[in-house]
């Protein structure tokens, strides 16, 4: 049995989190510590830690925190539908990658035979390749539709404004050094996932496979330079300890 303790500052340092985030929980009952000193300070057991890596894992699956906290409260089975959910997004993104190696393959075993590529051959790799750059073949086909709606130009470019916007606001934030647990900070967080909500037209995979490009490709190249680096970081650090990831 780990009979280890930790001050909110000592789990603080460990984890990454900052002290603020860790009130936070606390606030909204998420993760309250099981122990108080005589002086009422935060006292966290190897339980807690337990349960706050679970937070910190769901986190990462876009899981809001109030689904979270019936997750963790709930019994395993409904914890292990959140997962499965996941797991069957990623084996999708694995398929995909699939398909592109063999296409691949067979342009690789036609350029060692000194042989010219069919256009076929190209045509199909080029296909693979789009459907590989983070989103599934579905998505990619509702994406398409979605493009040739009336009107669809004049959305976007509105999305880009707001995007931008928020951007700006964040990068203002962070030049003042506000921690992203702040409201005015979450608020910002919560109008950025209304942009992402409005253009995946509410598909919670979709918005998943748009921030696995900004991941991949880097926040500049794939918004457009609307997202640098550090307001991408600041704002995934938003994510972490409040409601803006909510889909």
């Amino acid at each position: 049995m780990d009979e280890r303790c930790w001050k909110v500052g000592d789990l603080a340092a460990a984890t990454g989190l900052t002290v603020r985030a860790l009130h936070h929980f606390d606030q909204i009952g998420l993760l309250r510590p099981a122990q108080r000193t005589p002086a009422g300070h935060r006292v966290y057991t190897a339980g807690d830690v337990r349960r706050l890596y679970r937070v910190l894992a769901l986190r990462q699956l876009r899981m809001p925190l109030s689904q979270i906290a019936q997750s963790l409260d709930a019994d395993l089975e409904d914890l292990g539908s959140a997962v499965r959910a996941q797991l069957t997004n990623v084996e999708q993104h694995i398929e995909v990658q699939r398909h592109l190696r063999a296409r691949l393959m067979a342009l690789l075993q036609a350029i060692q035979q000194a042989t010219e590529p069919s256009i076929d051959q190209l045509i199909e790799t080029m296909e693979a390749m789009m459907q590989a750059n983070y989103f599934t073949p579905e998505q990619l086909a509702q994406a398409k539709q979605r493009h040739q709606e009336p009107g669809f130009p004049e959305k976007f470019a509105e999305w880009q404004r707001r995007g931008t916007e928020i951007a700006d606001e964040i990068g203002a934030h962070i030049e003042r050094g506000t921690d992203p647990a702040d409201p005015a900070v979450q608020e910002l967080a919560q109008r950025w996932t209304g942009v992402m909500r409005d253009m995946a037209g509410g598909d919670r995979s979709m918005i998943s496979s748009i921030y696995a490009k900004i991941e991949g490709k880097g926040p500049e190249a794939a918004t457009r330079g609307v997202l640098t680096a550090q307001v991408w970081d600041y704002l995934k650090r938003a994510f972490a300890v409040g409601f803006g990831a909510r889909p």
